[in-house]
């Protein structure tokens, strides 16, 4: 019985080595657990390929290192752990890359919806609230800023016939009583048939289709919308009677074509706007159209010829 008994004994001094060996590991004479500074870093290095670029970059690094001191916060023990041979730094890397993206995403969110924001409020004077919100949900503001294009687009000119001379025998506070009732009720029918408001000047509006969205019967609307402004005429003119101002009378003026849009202007001020000869035809329908009248292109007329009825003028020169 002695002899196997020191077999067994022979094998258990060949685990006592193994298990010496691993002692030896674990009590840090060969390896031990990196300071916690040199692991901090690592896991911002480890981060510094995953930053978005751009704005987010600076919001980034800042999540990083308020991730880092969180995870420090979070394990105030970690010396005394390390103590007792209790591997826990380690751990610091996954949870703060795990904290970091969670960071990110928050101010990717947050800058996302400032970009939003930002759209909404250029175009939000120009269009409908559901077009500005439409524009913020598909484009960035540099998108939307930064670069022109050639499109067909359908133009229509407003201008109150005669309003120079009328104004000039009106009080100052009358003048600007007529053209504010005016503005606010034509502005308020462009809006409702999806027109984006180009520019007021004085008297005239100018309003654009097809553009900052794509419109498929940009031509129609437009007519459409002009037939409202006519038919506004009565609304419009009991109010001012009502303030006892005097009546004014309106022409309109539609051509479609293609024409650069875009924002134009200095680095200081930006307007959304419309150039080309198509812009220019438009606003010479309207100079020549009679009051409560409106003077459509042929290129319009074509666009739209199933749905209105139309008589033939002469071409203005």
């Amino acid at each position: 019985m002695s002899r196997p008994h020191c077999m067994l004994d022979n094998q258990n001094y060949g685990y006592r080595i193994m298990a010496d060996a691993m002692s030896t590991v674990l009590e840090d004479r060969y390896v031990g657990v990196e300071p916690r500074s040199w692991i901090i870093g690592v896991s911002l290095l480890l981060g510094h390929p995953c930053r978005p670029r751009g704005c987010m970059r600076s919001v980034f690094g800042a999540a990083i290192i308020a991730t880092m001191t969180l995870a420090g916060a979070l394990l105030p023990g970690g010396n005394r752990l390390l103590a007792a041979r209790q591997l826990i730094d380690p751990l610091y890397a996954p949870i703060a890359i795990v904290l970091a993206a969670s960071f990110s995403l928050g101010a990717r969110y947050v800058l996302v919806e400032r970009e939003r924001r930002k759209v909404e409020r250029i175009f939000g004077q120009y269009v409908d609230p559901r077009i500005s919100r439409q524009l913020a949900d598909s484009r960035s503001i540099k998108d939307v800023t930064s670069k022109g294009e050639r499109r067909e687009l359908t133009l229509m000119f407003v201008d109150i016939r005669g309003f120079t001379a009328m104004s000039e025998a009106m009080k100052a506070e009358d003048v600007l009583a007529v053209i504010q009732e005016y503005l606010n009720e034509m502005s308020a029918l462009i809006l409702k048939w999806d027109g984006t408001i180009d520019k007021y000047v004085g008297d005239e509006i100018v309003a654009i289709w097809n553009a900052p969205i794509a419109q498929t019967q940009h031509a129609l609307w437009a007519v459409r919308c002009a037939y409202d402004l006519i038919n506004q005429a009565s609304v419009v003119q009991d109010h001012l009677a009502s303030k006892g101002l005097p009546p004014i009378s309106w022409g309109i003026g539609i051509n479609s074509g293609p024409a650069v849009v875009g924002n134009m202007g200095s680095r200081d001020r930006l307007q959304y706007t419309a150039l080309g000869d198509t812009v220019n035809t438009a606003a010479r329908f309207c100079s020549v159209a009679p009051a409560f009248t409106v003077l459509i292109g042929q290129t319009t007329y074509d666009e739209c010829k199933q749905y209105v009825a139309v008589e033939q003028v002469r071409a203005c020169s």
